[in-house]
């Protein structure tokens, strides 16, 4: 039985075109909580600001929709044993039809660090030291918060390390990019070489974007060359696409 994580202010993507992330942003170890948003779909919430890339940066609180893959997985088995769980996030960030989506790679648990009072008290007078009046560098009031309390560390420090399934890689393979019950998925072809009948379900990202942009107005179908990253979730197969080249068979294939 899946856990129920009270939802807030879900946003799959940020205000306006503007504030989108760009294609491959890399998000690495931030901080923040895994948010159900419906049946096998889940969202990561950011704690802190992002750094936009010179855009500005893109304020606490934005909600990300995560892509399948094994990491989600592992984090969603993880959120189902602790209460109020929160995370250290590492991935990189897609592109697709005006919305981003994160490709989590790696994560860590956090917790709370209970502090006695009187070391609370020691930590407020140093970051009021941090923070002084004729500083030329004044730290954001998010960070002082966290170097005053030091509120979060890995709750799996001392256990064994987080064993996560591999993923692999998916390269130099020709076939077509196509739309089929709702959903957007690669299917190999091997023009007669052999090759098994597979077909991955395609995750969102711009390459994917690309490729369909250029099969909607062609009257046959369009044949791709393409590699990407293959994970898995709940023992089904994706592909995250990093290339897709267009392939010109010149009538000999019909394609």
């Amino acid at each position: 039985m899946l856990i129920t994580i009270a939802l807030s202010s879900v946003v799959i993507a940020a205000d306006g075109p503007d504030e989108l992330l760009r294609e491959d942003y890399v998000i690495a170890g931030l901080d923040g909580k895994l948010v159900e948003a419906g049946p096998d779909k889940w969202m990561f919430e950011f704690e802190t600001p992002i750094n936009n890339n010179g855009a500005g940066d893109i304020k606490a609180g934005l909600t990300i929709e995560l892509l399948k893959s094994a990491t989600l997985e592992k984090l969603v088995e993880d959120a189902k044993t602790r209460v109020d769980a929160r995370y250290r996030l590492w991935g990189k960030v897609t592109k697709f039809e005006g919305k981003n989506y994160i490709f989590a790679t790696y994560f860590l648990a956090l917790r709370k660090m209970e502090r006695p009072a009187e070391q609370q008290s020691v930590t407020e007078k140093n970051s009021q030291a941090i923070n002084a009046p004729n500083d030329i560098l004044n730290i954001p009031d998010e960070i002082a918060s966290k170097l005053q309390t030091s509120e979060v560390m890995p709750t799996m420090q001392g256990q064994e390390p987080l064993q996560l399934k591999q993923d692999t890689i998916f390269a130099n393979r020709t076939g077509h990019v196509i739309e089929k019950q709702g959903q957007y998925v690669f299917e190999p072809d091997g023009l007669g070489q052999g090759i098994e009948k597979l077909t991955l379900t395609l995750l969102p990202c711009q390459k994917l974007d690309e490729a369909m942009s250029q099969t909607r107005n062609e009257p046959n179908p369009v044949r791709f060359n393409v590699a990407g990253i293959i994970t898995t979730f709940k023992g089904r197969q994706y592909l995250l696409l990093q290339r897709a080249t267009r392939v010109y068979s010149y009538g000999n294939f019909g394609g």
